[in-house]
């Protein structure tokens, strides 16, 4: 029988945390490129850029589930996407837009480093 220790049960309870998060901001980031996708000619940006950074959301959220390889990296890279999403916000004067797009590498940024550690 493998027993888990305290540090590495909060470790799982914040991984799958991130990973709620991330398939919660996936959900919402395909809810905005179908928006996106259906005013094609009028929107500022591509509706696929939404919907790459949704499948790297939801990726994240499930490799981060059960600690799988790579989870870290897709983490990552859905994190710089979240990053170009605030830039892309904050030079259009989108500053509401840009910080619910910021709250995403800050939750993420916060719960690897505090799941890496204790782990």
């Amino acid at each position: 029988m493998e027993f888990v220790t305290l540090a590495e049960n909060n470790a799982a309870i914040l991984r799958r945390t991130l990973s709620a998060v991330g398939w919660l901001y996936g959900l919402w980031t395909v809810l905005l490129g179908a928006a996106a996708w259906h005013v094609r000619k009028a929107a500022d940006v591509d509706p696929r850029l939404f919907f790459l950074h949704a499948a790297l959301l939801g990726l994240s959220g499930v490799l981060l589930w059960k600690p799988r390889r790579g989870a870290t990296i897709v983490t990552l890279l859905a994190v710089a996407g979240s990053i170009g999403f605030v830039v892309f916000d904050l030079r259009r004067n989108g500053v509401q837009a840009a910080l619910i797009d910021g709250a995403y590498p800050v939750l993420a940024a916060a719960l690897l480093y505090n799941s890496r550690r204790r782990a």
